[in-house]
């Protein structure tokens, strides 16, 4: 079923780049209720359906947006001066920077091993 609803979004590309930023928007939202120490039921959903969001849209081309807006909105969330706890902001900031070097990773190794074998010949 999921691979029906991605066809059918790739018929139209400008919906499944709306899903897209969708999702990217998503994910600042549940990033900024995670580091306002909200309760995980609040923002948890938000992401979930982000990701699947990103996911179906097929915006896993390049893995990095996704954590990078979640570091970029945990970041914006305390420097705004709302009050934060700073425990829940550590956790966020963490969990954003693990997730991104992840994605980088993941979104580099395939590169360096096609040029890796391409100098092999």
């Amino acid at each position: 079923m999921l691979r029906r609803v991605r066809e059918g979004l790739h018929r139209w590309p400008a919906v499944a780049r709306l899903v897209a930023i969708a999702a990217l928007l998503l994910v600042a939202a549940a990033a900024h209720l995670a580091a306002r120490s909200e309760p995980a039921g609040r923002w948890l959903p938000l992401l979930v359906v982000a990701v699947v969001g990103a996911l179906v849209a097929g915006a896993p081309r390049h893995r990095w947006p996704l954590p990078a807006i979640w570091l970029v909105a945990t970041v914006l969330a305390v420097t705004r001066g709302s009050a934060v706890d700073p425990g829940a902001t550590a956790a966020a900031l963490g969990v954003g920077a693990v997730a991104l070097v992840a994605a980088l990773t993941a979104d580099v190794v395939p590169v360096l091993r096609t040029r890796h074998r391409r100098g092999e010949r």
